[in-house]
């Protein structure tokens, strides 16, 4: 039989393993919430009106004040408190040189005027989708067009060159330092590693200048799209720890056939690596998509700028149109979740094996 001791033992273990997974739920429930506070507010905000952006106290749906129609007219619901008498909930029909006058929804002939000017207004949820047209076509300041679609345009255009860059350009480089020998391969591959801790702000101007002055590609996407023709040292080890991965047997039997390396790249290795080039194309695409710092150094016409840069747009010189800036924020958003979600799997499956092959 099982002691009185040993079942209190018991007891106790299951009871501290039950309150430390509770904690442990709790904190992740916890570091989640702070992740995901911001891209809420951004969402909610975005279907904010005006009126509900700078409300305070702060809430996180959007609200509207409750209209209520009063002889075929709409007209704003507050909630008007008099010294000595209960609130009343009425409509505000007229608010002229500080004085406001309201009536009862239920008897219009109840009319009061007060110099409570704006009472509590009875607010509702209401989610204005109107934001995103105006954040697309209108724009936040009188008389300015914002140019979103050519934004839009102009950032996907890059995108795209940069992936087809960054493939071309990285793919055979990551071949060549795993799979073909040759003299100094090693010493220019730790060379090529040193140059991924050197910050794009070390050599920002030297390459400001050169594009600028040498090569005059000023307000003009090349300085952005043409380095990714060149190789990037980071997909470079992704792809080369990822192709040391592949069985040396595999490559050996089609040398033995007469496959030159070129076919053996493009027939065996490529078809191969679809996970990690997967990957490189998600880490590009992202690099791409929001990268600010480079259109702001070379674009100087609103008309090539990317949706990163274009977004300054929706900032006035005294105010912000924050509804209009967070809905455009989220259409900026949107293919970045779309792609992960679609790529997911084969995205954590690359990074997977680009960090534990080779």
């Amino acid at each position: 039989m099982v002691s009185a001791g040993t079942r209190v033992l018991k007891q106790r273990y299951r009871l501290r393993r039950l309150l430390g997974r509770v904690i442990s739920y709790l904190l992740v429930w916890l570091m989640a919430f702070f992740f995901l506070f911001p891209i809420l507010w951004m969402i909610f905000t975005a279907f904010k009106p005006t009126t509900d952006v700078s409300r305070f106290p702060l809430q996180l749906l959007p609200h509207d004040v409750k209209m209520v129609e009063v002889e075929g007219q709409l007209y704003p619901l507050y909630v008007v408190r008099e010294p000595g008498k209960p609130p009343r909930t009425m409509a505000r029909i007229k608010v002229a040189q500080g004085q406001a006058t309201f009536v009862d929804p239920a008897n219009p002939a109840d009319v009061l005027e007060t110099r409570n000017r704006y009472g509590e207004p009875v607010l509702t949820v209401k989610f204005e989708w109107h934001n995103f047209v105006d954040a697309m076509y209108r724009g936040s300041r009188p008389g300015l067009h914002v140019n979103f679609w050519t934004y839009l345009k102009n950032s996907s255009v890059i995108a795209i060159l940069a992936i087809i860059g960054t493939l071309v350009s990285s793919t055979p480089a990551a071949y060549g330092f795993s799979r073909i020998q040759w003299p100094g391969r090693e010493k220019l591959f730790l060379v090529l590693l040193a140059t991924m801790m050197l910050p794009f702000q070390v050599t920002m101007i030297p390459l400001y200048l050169f594009f600028t002055e040498f090569l005059h590609w000023g307000d003009s996407n090349l300085p952005i799209v043409v380095p990714t023709f060149f190789g990037s040292a980071f997909d470079i080890f992704l792809l080369r720890q990822f192709f040391r991965g592949i069985p040396e047997e595999m490559l050996d039997a089609a040398r033995v056939d007469g496959a030159s390396e070129f076919r053996i790249f493009y027939n065996i290795v490529l078809p191969l690596s679809k996970p990690v080039l997967a990957t490189i194309t998600i880490f590009t695409f992202l690099w791409a998509w929001n990268d600010f710092l480079g259109p702001l150094l070379y674009l100087n016409n609103p008309e090539h700028f990317t949706l990163a840069l274009g977004l300054q747009d929706y900032q006035g010189q005294r105010n912000v149109a924050w509804n209009q800036l967070m809905a455009a924020s989220v259409v900026f958003t949107l293919p970045i979740v779309i792609l992960f979600f679609f790529a997911q799997r084969t995205f954590i499956e690359g990074i997977k094996l680009t960090g534990t092959k080779g």
